[in-house]
């Protein structure tokens, strides 16, 4: 192997790999631990580090030192791959890989609770802060290396969907995405040749979110972004994530305009217009679409409205427009399924909507696979299940109404399914649904409100597959995401506030389960292709049922891995791709939900219950949280619904937790809801049910505190980082449930305490946990 040595700001640095060859940290080479995971969350000088992954035990020394930032300019992007949990290292990298830059400045740290599936140390506390290069030395003095805080971009989504615009803005969703403001960018590089793009970063949303500038010379065709944070300099780039670049889409709606006036209508609030705007909109489906004008004045309508593809209806304003529905012919259980409904490529702007007795407002239908290309801006729309005073002041009159409301209960309100969903500047007050199916796109600047008839709605669900979901207020009875195999990828949830969910469960945020098809051994396994026992005991396993779901390895060889489900029979699983390190007989697997990339950030909930990763969730993040008088985050990888849901990879980081007081139903005997907030990482049903949690900086008052809560089995929460916490007034800061091993290779380092009764409360073993600067 060739080395080059260069040098940087007076240090001396060795490439590891020259040109485009590939080195020991691609780990097919001879260094013989396996990386499935390492920290990806903000780590500054004096953080901790974990690493998962397999024969770590056979690492002697690893060494830490800060790459120079210097100056990136023109030069071509370089990156260093990352070890990652879902897929072999760079699966799909480009000739653009380089191989990491170490130095013979680099600092050795101490390894910390060593096991053959784990490692931890601390960056040292003198270093600058900034990219950190990591390098590791196993037992045959092999080298191997990885970065620390260098940007990971996930996603990126346009408003032509996951694509980019020429043009347009691109939001770029990922971790460690604002550092130096003035120096981040990022470049297209064409995927058959051509010039490489530079576009500017125009806004920082967080850590977790920027908005990127394609320039409007752009080329269309297929690139590779790569994004640099301004730290870390020339080989500190995120890896290449595929996109499009597309030119801007028409108005799709296109320009002809049908003005309801011309169709007999007269807007006084008197007369029946339903005739006249099935007319209007009739003729804009004749037209292939186009826009149906409703000028200012009050529209009664006794009727649904359907829309055809490329049709949207528009109203002069929200002010001076008003649409109401007038249900008091419809007879009981006879009301229409949706007042207004399309398949995709349909829309309502500028308008007030109000409706009783309702099923459905507003709802996508058709074959699910055409439906989506939805526009909703600037409504304003009424839903309630109550009729006038006198009627509803007779009981039996309001029990037929809830009745026949609940008869449908996860068919009322708004239903929205598909992709390039747009959602924004809407006040909606429901007595029914709120939901949102497979959903990517924007939902921007709303309020969900919450009419109730006295049952569990609205209820909100929200399943989303590159989803941004900012700037909104949501009370309603309680809010799931993503129960399904697949429907749970790249969400960025950001700015929202979340008040007074006083039924249901009271969640405010929630996974809602999933199931699961299978957990056990395995009966052989043979590159991608994985054979379970034909006596197998399955669940809901039927021929490529689980397709989309994912295989993970929770217990023995291998552990701390996933990948995905490409097909499968009774007895064999095609996966998307093999694992770096494969099962054997020791292992234990778990056929379950795939949820992955779901970013929580800067919300706000007050009065409710948890806000919690309820089953399968992997690599997500729930970050500057402020949570008054509730249950508190929640972290649970479990057995549910009969599948072992694992719980992997997590950070909890600059959260605040306040007035940590919490009465859930009654105050007492509410299954053990009452008492004190807290951070709660949950394993129960099996081992390796939480794995690699990082709980860092921050700040929990008035009785909240952290815990966890293991089932019975050995190692079911694992290797977590609890550190640079603050506690004021607490009974118990950390609590570490369980016995001997139940709660495993937990680092408690450099937290805070005022008032704090007692810092740590635990019966699992000594050797389960470490304590480091924390003065207990």
């Amino acid at each position: 192997m060739e080395l080059n040595k260069i040098f940087l700001s007076g240090l001396t640095f060795l490439w590891v790999c020259s040109g485009n060859g590939y080195s020991a940290d691609r780990q097919d080479g001879k260094f013989e631990p396996k990386l499935f995971q390492v920290t990806t969350a903000e780590t500054r000088p004096n953080d901790a580090v974990l690493i998962r992954g397999e024969y770590l035990d056979k690492i002697k020394s690893v060494k830490v030192f800060t790459l120079d930032n210097g100056n990136v300019g023109n030069a071509e992007p370089a990156y260093v791959p990352l070890p990652v949990e879902d897929r072999l290292p760079d699966v799909n990298g480009t000739n653009l890989r380089t191989g990491p830059l170490a130095s013979y400045k680099a600092k050795a740290v101490d390894l910390l609770q060593q096991k053959e599936q784990s490692l931890k140390f601390i960056v040292p506390e003198d270093l600058k802060n900034g990219v950190f290069s990591v390098e590791m030395t196993d037992v045959n003095n092999e080298k191997a290396y990885f970065y620390l805080n260098v940007p990971i971009v996930r996603w990126a989504l346009s408003e032509d969907g996951e694509c980019a615009v020429a043009g347009d803005y691109l939001r770029v969703q990922g971790k460690n995405l604002l550092r130096d403001k003035d120096k981040a960018h990022a470049v297209l590089v064409p995927l058959k040749g051509g010039k490489n793009v530079r576009c500017k970063v125009t806004d920082f949303f967080d850590d977790f979110s920027v908005s990127v500038d394609i320039p409007d010379n752009t080329p269309l065709g297929t690139y590779y972004l790569y994004y640099h944070n301004g730290m870390g300099g020339k080989t500190a780039w995120s890896e290449p994530l595929r996109i499009d670049v597309v030119s801007k889409s028409p108005d799709w709606w296109g320009v002809k305009v049908f003005n309801v006036m011309d169709y007999g209508t007269v807007g006084d609030g008197v007369h029946n217009e339903t005739a006249a705007f099935r007319a209007a909109l009739h003729a804009a489906g004749q037209n292939g679409g186009g826009k149906v004008y409703v000028p200012r004045g009050r529209y009664m309508l006794t009727g649904e409205l359907i829309l055809s593809p490329n049709t949207l209806i528009e109203g002069e304003s929200k002010e001076l427009t008003h649409i109401f529905w007038n249900p008091l012919n419809w007879d009981l259980y006879e009301l229409p399924n949706s007042l207004i409904s399309g398949t995709h490529h349909f829309g309502l702007r500028n308008l007030v909507m109000w409706s009783s007795r309702a099923w459905g407002v507003i709802m996508s239908t058709g074959p699910v696979e055409e439906q989506g290309t939805i526009l909703l801006e600037n409504l304003i729309v009424r839903q309630t299940g109550q009729l006038s005073g006198m009627i509803y002041q007779v009981k039996s009159n309001r029990d037929q109404v809830e009745a026949e409301f609940h008869s449908r209960w996860s068919k009322t309100g708004i239903i929205l399914r598909g992709k390039n969903l747009k959602v924004r500047n809407c006040v909606f007050n429901s007595a029914g649904m709120y939901t949102f199916y497979a959903a990517g796109g924007f939902v921007q600047n709303c309020r969900f409100e919450r009419h109730t008839t006295g049952t569990n709605q609205p209820y909100m669900l929200v399943h989303p597959k590159g989803l941004i979901f900012e700037d909104c207020y949501k009370q309603g009875d309680g809010f799931g995401y993503a129960s399904s195999i697949d429907e749970s990828r790249n969400l960025y949830e950001a700015r929202n506030y979340i008040p007074f969910d006083y039924t249901n469960d009271r969640e405010c945020m929630t996974l809602d389960g999933g199931s699961g098809g299978y957990y056990g051994p395995i009966k052989s396994v043979e590159g991608n292709i994985i054979t379970i026992p034909e006596d197998a005991e399955t669940n809901q396993w039927t021929e490529n049922h689980w397709n989309g779901g994912g295989v993970y390895i929770i217990n023995g060889t291998g552990a701390g891995q996933f990948r995905r489900i490409r097909s499968h029979t009774l007895t064999k699983i095609e996966l998307d791709q093999p694992f770096l390190v494969q099962p054997d007989a020791t292992s234990e697997i778990s056929v379950t939900t795939v949820r992955h990339h779901l970013y929580f950030i800067n919300n706000e909930a007050v009065d409710v219950g948890a806000y919690q990763l309820y089953g399968s969730v992997q690599n997500c993040v729930i970050s500057g949280m402020t949570m008054t008088r509730c249950n508190g985050i929640v972290g649970r990888g479990s057995l549910l619904y009969r599948g072992k849901q694992p719980e992997w990879y997590i950070d909890i980081v600059n959260c605040r937790l306040k007035e940590g007081n919490y009465s859930h139903w009654f105050g007492i005997d509410d299954r053990g809801h009452s008492g004190h907030q807290s951070i709660n990482l949950i394993g129960s049903g099996g081992t390796g049910m939480s794995i690699g949690t990082v709980i860092r900086r921050n700040v929990l008052s008035e009785y909240s505190y952290i815990r966890t809560s293991p089932g019975a089995n050995p190692d079911a929460v694992t290797d977590v980082i609890i550190e640079d916490n603050s506690f004021d007034i607490a009974k118990n800061a950390v609590l570490l449930g369980g016995n001997a091993t139940n709660t495993s290779g937990v680092l408690i380092h450099n937290n805070r305490y005022n008032e704090v009764d007692k810092r740590l409360e635990t019966n699992v073993n000594k050797d389960s946990y470490l304590v480091i600067d924390d003065n207990l």
